[in-house]
């Protein structure tokens, strides 16, 4: 892959014509029904990405790896999965100031694309005010909005035997996990960082929880189907979020689920 160039790709069947497009057509056929398309480059000769998505798009540098899924049996749905692999930075070992600057553009560069966080149904609402008390103790961040101080970013990642934490963010029916890991620290005291993207529909996600198989299912049963889901998850947070208040939590009551139904259906 050219290095230079900066490689667009779509959710849905743009996304396997722009793989096609880049790879000649390769496609990686598994019998368990997954369709995947991969591109790749390596260091230091590292990609340039951009996940088109209307207002939301995601423009991604450093990257290693990119592979697209597709469902065999929902071929139609075309892309439904993004897993990215990719540096913090250019270069493979950078000063812990260098590290913490491009953590703060990384994070600048998702808000302002309109990237929002984004609770499952059953997860507890975790309000901003305890962003970093959670993250310090669950290493996951609750809130993208919020960029650490450089003294904060060194605690999260010097105070736990894991060097990682993770996000979870939403846009207009794309869930995207991301995880960021300090993976080395060299004799100079340099580090070396990864970041793991994975985007997927919410179609895919939610469909993909529903008790029974969602592709046997009539349009009827699939809203139904969903119904169930959303009561099951309501319950469970109900119980998820008392316990969190015991251990001191605050909740965010004004925290809406996105309405994703549309997707769904």
């Amino acid at each position: 892959m050219n290095s230079q160039q900066l490689y667009t790709l779509h959710f849905g069947p743009q996304g396997v014509q722009d793989f096609a497009h880049y790879t000649g057509g390769e496609v990686d056929r598994q019998p368990a029904g997954m369709n995947f398309m991969t591109l790749r480059w390596r260091s230091p000769e590292l990609g340039r990405v951009k996940i088109a998505h209307g207002n939301n798009n995601l423009e991604l540098d450093h990257v290693f790896l990119v592979m697209g899924s597709q469902m065999s049996r929902n071929a139609n749905d075309g892309v439904q999965i993004f897993d990215i692999d990719a540096g913090l930075t250019h270069e493979s070992f950078v000063t812990p100031k260098q590290a913490y600057d491009a953590y703060a553009l990384l994070m600048k560069k998702l808000n302002q694309a309109g990237w929002q966080r984004y609770f499952y149904r059953s997860e507890v609402r975790i309000a901003k005010q305890d962003n970093f008390k959670y993250a310090l103790n669950n290493l996951e961040v609750k809130d993208p909005s919020y960029i650490f101080t450089y003294d904060e970013w060194r605690e999260l990642l010097d105070k736990k035997p894991i060097k990682d934490f993770f996000y979870r963010l939403y846009a207009n029916g794309i869930i995207l996990n991301m995880s960021l890991q300090r993976t080395k620290k060299n004799d100079d005291n340099k580090e070396q960082y990864m970041v793991r993207y994975e985007l997927q529909t919410v179609r895919y996600d939610e469909r993909n929880t529903m008790e029974g198989d969602a592709n046997e299912m009539t349009a009827a049963e699939i809203q139904q189907g969903f119904k169930n889901t959303v009561h099951r998850n309501q319950n469970a947070r109900e119980i998820n979020e008392k316990k969190a208040k015991l251990k001191g939590y605050r909740i965010d009551e004004e925290y809406i689920d996105p309405d994703v139904w549309k997707y769904v259906k």
